[in-house]
Parts: C-alpha cells; sequence; structure tokens
C-alpha cells in the first residue's frame, strides 16, 4: 500500500520508489538540465509533490542511490550468505558483478554515475551528506567484514586493512567504467550478460573474481588461501 503524499514524512522507501525513472531522465537530460517538472512530468506527479519528498535535486540524488543500493541488495540476497569466510566475501564481490551485468536499472545507474554525471565539489559534499543522514558508508561495511574473527585471522601480520578496502573498492570502480565504457551506446533494456563482455571475452563476473583473488593473494595467510 503506499502512503499518501500528504503523509508529513514520506518514508525514504517510498521517495527511493518514486525516483524509479530518475536515472533515465538524467541520462537523457544530464543532471544539471533535468528539472523538477521534468521528473513530476515523468512520474505522473506535480512538481510540488516532487518538492514534497524531495527538497532539491541532490536530496533526490541520494535517495536514488539508496534506492540503486537497495535493489542491488535484494537482486543478490539469494546469492549471498550470512558472511563468515573470505569465500564469502568473494562471492559477495562476484554477486555484486553479477548484477550490475544483468539488470537494465542497475547498468543504466552506473553508466550515468560513472560517465554522465556532473560532479562538483560541493554537490558531492551536499550528497554525501544526505545518504550519512540514512545510511553507513559502504566501505565502513565492508571493512567491517574484514574485522570479523574468522577473517581477520586469515590475513597476514601487519596486513594494512584500510589501504586493502581502498585497493578493492578503486578495482571494482575501474572494473565497472572499463566495462560500461566498451560501448556507451548499449541498449540497456535488452541487452543480456553474454552479448557484451570485457577484453578477451571474459565476463564482469569471472574478472571480478579474477581481481579479487589477485588483490588478496598479497594480504591472506597461506593457508587461508581458497
Amino acid at each position: 500500500m503506499v502512503a499518501s503524499l500528504s503523509t508529513p514524512k514520506a518514508p525514504l522507501a517510498l521517495k527511493a520508489r518514486k525516483a524509479i525513472s530518475y536515472p533515465y531522465l538524467f541520462s537523457e537530460q544530464g543532471y544539471s538540465h533535468a528539472t523538477f517538472s521534468d521528473i513530476a512530468e515523468r512520474i505522473g506527479m506535480t512538481r510540488g509533490a516532487v518538492y514534497w519528498h524531495f527538497e532539491n535535486k541532490p536530496a533526490l540524488l541520494a535517495a536514488l542511490i539508496e534506492y540503486i543500493c537497495d535493489r542491488k541488495r535484494n537482486l543478490t540476497g539469494e546469492a549471498i550468505p550470512a558472511i563468515c569466510s573470505i569465500g564469502d566475501v568473494r562471492r559477495v564481490f562476484i554477486a555484486h558483478a553479477g548484477v550490475v551485468a544483468r539488470d537494465a536499472m542497475v547498468r543504466k545507474f552506473e553508466f550515468f554515475m560513472h560517465y554522465q554525471m556532473e560532479w562538483s565539489a560541493e554537490l558531492l559534499t551536499e550528497t554525501h551528506k544526505t545518504l550519512n543522514d540514512f545510511r553507513k558508508n559502504p566501505l565502513e561495511e565492508f571493512q567491517a567484514c574484514f574485522k570479523l574473527p574468522e577473517i581477520a585471522r586469515c590475513l597476514r601480520p601487519g596486513a594494512d586493512l584500510d589501504q586493502l578496502i581502498l585497493t578493492l573498492a578503486a578495482f571494482w570502480l575501474g572494473l565497472c567504467k572499463m566495462y560500461l565504457g566498451r560501448c556507451p551506446r548499449i541498449d540497456f533494456d535488452s541487452r543480456a550478460e553474454n552479448g557484451f563482455d570485457l577484453p578477451g571475452g571474459v565476463s564482469l563476473a569471472q574478472m571480478a573474481g579474477d581481481g579479487f583473488d589477485l588483490i588478496m593473494s598479497s594480504v591472506l595467510k597461506k593457508e587461508c588461501k581458497e
């Protein structure tokens, strides 16, 4: 059941659901050129109703990011067990790559964020501030996995956990950008995963797993390598 727009404070989940079509509008017109009137027309609301849910475009963008993050979690939920080993973390990494490759909306959003979004220092600051109000930093959540006793014991003494997390994050961002940038005019709604691979015919999921293994090989104890 959808809450009424007259509700004083609509749940963020409702706001996020209203944002489903936004990445398509932003990618068509550009973030700076898309207006609340454009957005309202696209989703069948009045401009005032859009303002009721979102104070400004950075708030709308933050809700869109959170919506896509929730979508990724839902799509990978069945593939990801309770994390208790390095192997589980690896499966999480690969599962997220699979979602980017298979889901048109996630892929469209990632392409927009990597290649079309016009970031400024002010917009980055404002967007991060809004996101921090209702979710943890994803890197902090990822880092918490490596602090679990079952996983921490597999890391070599003196391993720099902060550097490890940043290296994995940088690899992931670079991999997505390389994957999405291979063909900027692809049909995001119909392309199948096996219709577009990385150089050498390697799938995004395979490359994610191989890259994870390569990075982790420098910090794992020999007996923990799988």
